[in-house]
């Protein structure tokens, strides 16, 4: 029972994270709400699976932690370089 009173309560922050996904000032600040909320529902994944006796939400829960490193890592990335390429040259080569 006190899994899913664990799990509401992640909802809650969830959902208290997504304005600044959606609003926040800089790109960064929206990286970081982005990474907590998948953070969040992997908790909630978890919660579940304590609650309903089932590993299967073990396994979702351990995709979405993947998921949010990964989209964590492309998005910074590419407004960094504003490309997902690699450069073709090193920084101090000519031509």
């Amino acid at each position: 029972m006190t899994a899913i009173f664990i799990a509401i309560a992640l909802a809650v922050v969830l959902l208290l994270s997504a304005p600044r996904l959606l609003l926040g000032p800089t790109l960064y600040d929206r990286v970081l709400a982005g990474a907590a909320i998948c953070i969040h529902a992997t908790l909630i994944a978890a919660a579940l699976a304590v609650f309903s006796g089932r590993s299967d939400w073990i396994d979702v829960s351990f995709g979405l932690m993947a998921a949010a490193m990964v989209f964590a890592v492309a998005v910074l990335k590419f407004f960094r370089m504003r490309t997902f390429q690699a450069p073709l040259s090193g920084a101090g080569e000519a031509g």
